[in-house]
């Protein structure tokens, strides 16, 4: 048989050479994954590692989560799972990358790994398993709430390597990252003598297009404080800090040019990413959100008694509030007729903080009242009734007026028959009695003599 015997069967061969060559490269043929360790257990650090054929400074996209939500799609937040970038670097064999995933507080459960080039929908994965195990101490913060907070906890993440400690005043665990707008925010970092530490601030969204950098030293004893900038005039919406340890020095610096460029939160990450081992970094989030004050309704009450004042606000733990009872009239609102001062926020088990406070009414007449809580610009209002005790049908007591009624013989001027006693009400006063006795007296003694002129 000639090597022409079968000319398709050369044509197909051709074929598939030539699609061999213009198929695309598939995620499988430019990242590997390192084999992962099989004993991984809860509180653990997961250093995902591999190789890749892609250029060094190539931003790769990864996801770390549950196996399967329950719904047959991942879920991202606390206790479930990570996501973010990180570039590819240069090894001694060529391209690599390297992921670690802090476990602190993960349920035991299989997890998915899946790691690609960021903006390109082919991945690569790897599934593990964590078993439970103990929970190992990070330089974080006691997250005292965030069972209810979900994902709204803080830091939201913390450098697997970093051995500095960052806490915030008031803890944004105990109001779930919520901040009101000009609330004071400080930032404490807790790291090695005369280390420089950077702090950046930048906004979630474009639309926002805020970005803030801050830089400060250690003092002798190894503290840095700082107050967050006023957020007085900042939109509202979700903004994220990033506290880094310099150590010797801070390896990513705002553009010279213009340092008061936007930076997205992804496009900070990749850069703090790629000298995390140089500057380990804890990073924040921050509900920011118009200050608000609510007051309950406040029920009716009797003049002289005491009135419970309640309502909720999100402004900071320990921020004294004022109150004002002003009279409806408009004429009198100049003056408060009542006033009472500092009176506290208090945490509660919701995202907002709770106040409550007592007015005396004895200095208050009856009538209708405007009560104002204030803070600064914030404030709220409701109307209150006082009404006079008389009024008050709650307040009557049980016992009654003793009467008895006569019949008496118009000829005679005898009592023909009487009633026995019986509770009508308060008891009378003898006099009145009396009087209405010899009242009654004389008018049957008119009737008669009436008759008789007739």
């Amino acid at each position: 048989m000639t090597p022409y015997a079968h000319p398709y069967a050369r044509i197909l061969l051709l074929a598939g050479v030539l699609l061999l060559c213009v198929a695309p490269v598939s995620a499988m043929d430019r990242i590997a994954i390192d084999p992962v360790p099989g004993d991984l257990v809860t509180g653990s650090v997961i250093s995902f590692t591999g190789t890749t054929t892609l250029p060094a400074g190539t931003v790769l996209k990864y996801e770390f989560s549950l196996k399967d939500s329950g719904n047959g799609t991942v879920w991202y937040g606390e206790y479930s799972g990570a996501e973010g970038t990180v570039p590819v670097e240069n090894g001694a064999a060529g391209p690599v990358w390297n992921v670690p995933i802090l476990t602190q507080g993960y349920a035991p459960a299989d997890y998915i790994f899946t790691i690609g080039e960021s903006g390109s929908g082919d991945r690569v994965s790897a599934q593990v398993r964590l078993a439970r195990g103990e929970e190992t101490a990070v330089p974080t913060p006691a997250v005292t709430t965030a069972s209810r907070c979900g994902e709204l906890k803080s830091p939201v993440y913390v450098s697997p390597d970093g051995d500095f400690t960052v806490r915030t005043s008031p803890d944004l665990n105990t109001r779930c990252s919520i901040l009101a707008k000009g609330a004071p925010l400080t930032i404490t970092a807790i790291t090695s003598s005369g280390s420089p530490v950077g702090i950046w601030i930048t906004s979630a969204s474009s639309a926002t297009g805020y970005t803030y950098f801050l830089q400060i030293s250690s003092d002798s004893s190894g503290i840095a404080v700082s107050d967050l900038p006023n957020t007085t005039l900042l939109r509202s919406g979700q903004y994220f800090f990033y506290v880094v340890d310099g150590v010797n020095s801070l390896k990513v610096l705002p553009d010279e040019k213009n340092s008061s460029a936007y930076i997205p939160a992804d496009v900070l990450e990749t850069k703090l990413n790629a000298y995390e081992k140089e500057n380990p970094y804890q990073k924040f989030r921050i509900l920011l959100e118009e200050p608000v004050i609510s007051m309950d309704d406040i029920p009716d009450a009797v003049s002289g008694t005491s009135v419970g004042l309640n309502g909720t606000t999100n402004l900071n733990t320990g921020t004294l509030l004022d109150i004002s009872v002003f009279l409806a009239d408009i004429d009198h609102q100049k003056q408060p007729a009542f006033s009472l001062a500092g009176v506290p926020v208090a945490d509660t088990s919701g995202k907002d903080g709770s106040w409550h406070a007592v007015i005396d009414t004895s200095s208050l007449s009856p009538g209708e009242y405007i009560v104002t809580v204030r803070n600064g610009s914030t404030e709220a209002t409701r109307l209150m009734v006082i009404y006079n005790s008389l009024y008050d049908t709650g307040a009557s007591s049980n016992e009654g007026f003793v009467a008895k009624t006569y019949a008496v013989d118009p000829v005679s001027k005898t009592v023909v028959t009487g009633t026995s006693t019986q509770k009508a009400g308060p008891s009378p006063d003898p006099a009145v009695l009396v009087l209405a006795g010899l009242a009654g007296v004389g008018c049957v003694g008119v009737i008669p003599g009436n008759l008789r002129k007739k």
